[in-house]
């Protein structure tokens, strides 16, 4: 698995390469981090500007201003796991509140599906599909 995979595997099981803010940042695209940035300012109550706009996956260099405050980001950083899937307490009430909380249901299904098949399955399936961290 490439690390850029890894990077894009999100903690709570989805995987971002058809996410907005990855794609507004890897194309440098002005008008959709313009359009975001004014979408997570009013969802989020933050002033968020466009140049804040930009990820590059929970494990990757380049985060959104609020991923610090994201618990299943740091939970799997803090075991040196890539998602809740390979956590030795799956599933717990982080997750569960997280998943709630972010209105993920299709989460789970991912993060059930990494521990039958593994990681690497995994990613092939989703790529295969054409899944993104917007079906999680």
């Amino acid at each position: 698995m490439r690390q850029s995979e890894k990077a894009l595997t999100k903690a709570c099981g989805g995987y971002c390469s058809s996410c907005l803010d990855y794609l507004a940042y890897i194309n440098n695209d002005k008008e959709l981090k313009n359009k975001l940035a004014k979408q997570f300012s009013k969802e989020l109550g933050m002033n968020i500007k466009p140049e804040d706009v930009g990820c590059l996956g929970c494990h990757g260099t380049i985060h959104k201003p609020w991923c610090a405050s994201c618990s299943l980001q740091r939970c799997t950083e803090e075991k040196g796991i890539l998602t809740c899937s390979f956590c030795d307490e799956f599933p717990c009430e982080k997750l569960e509140t997280y998943l709630q909380e972010h209105r993920e249901s299709g989460g789970r299904a991912h993060l059930l599906r990494q521990r039958e098949i593994g990681l690497q399955k995994w990613l092939e399936e989703v790529k295969k599909a054409g899944q993104d961290s917007r079906d999680t």
